[in-house]
């Protein structure tokens, strides 16, 4: 079952939440990106007071895993959030992708990764997420293991552009479906309920869908919500 949520995560009173089995959050970067509905503009001292917002909100609402991937300009408000709120840091992980940002007339390196932050709890599904060793594939070497090997800590997946099947136009953001399949094939008991507390276009919804879990997705921004909705076949609160 698919819930969705109309308003900010940190005015959702967690009665609303049920429970939660794992979070998978992608918060507004900051940056100025422009979001129909949504002002992605506060000052710096105002969004970092809302990571820890944020965070603490999440300790609180599960004992299973928290992934929090963000833009990497903010690593650091990240990690002094992570430390305020006392949430154990599990594993720094980076997402990889292609087609990286073009920042040339910034004068800088093309963005080509983000951070995602394994959170709170160690749980994991090992054969949900293994994949084939190179002693496997190319040596055929006896003494690979069977079921493959853990993917490295760089997770090569490429975003999603423009001419995608899987792009949904109405949000300048999206996280690609295999990103998220891997969190959440890989970290939800089985029969569990995930929380996406900035749901976006629907991605972690479509994917708890596919795995037939139930998934509560919030959304700050009206217009966003009422066309993820409709995309998805649901109504929202």
């Amino acid at each position: 079952m698919i819930k969705l949520i109309h308003g900010r995560f940190e005015s959702i009173p967690a009665v609303n939440l049920g429970r939660i089995d794992l979070i998978v959050a992608d918060p507004p970067d900051n940056i100025g990106l422009k979001y129909e509905g949504f002002k992605d503009r506060q000052k710096p001292w105002e969004y970092e007071a809302n990571l820890r917002i944020w965070l603490g909100m999440m300790a609180d609402l599960t004992k299973g895993p928290i992934f929090f991937t963000f833009n990497e300009k903010w690593t650091q408000a990240v990690e002094n959030a992570i430390d305020a709120v006392g949430l154990p840091l599990i594993q720094r992980l980076q997402w990889y992708y292609t087609f990286g940002q073009d920042q040339t007339t910034r004068g800088k390196y093309a963005l080509c990764y983000r951070p995602v932050y394994w959170l709170n709890s160690e749980y994991v599904r090992p054969n949900k997420v293994k994949i084939p060793s190179a002693r496997q594939t190319i040596y055929k070497d006896k003494r690979a293991a069977k079921g493959g090997k853990m993917p490295p800590n760089i997770w090569e997946i490429p975003r999603v552009c423009g001419t995608y099947k899987e792009r949904r136009k109405w949000l300048p953001t999206q996280l690609p479906e295999a990103l998220v399949n891997r969190i959440v094939e890989g970290h939800c008991r089985p029969h569990g309920r995930v929380l996406d507390p900035f749901i976006g276009s629907g991605t972690t919804a479509i994917i708890c869908e596919q795995l037939g879990l139930d998934c509560v997705g919030i959304e700050a921004s009206e217009p966003t919500i009422q066309k993820t909705a409709k995309h998805l076949g649901v109504n929202y609160e």
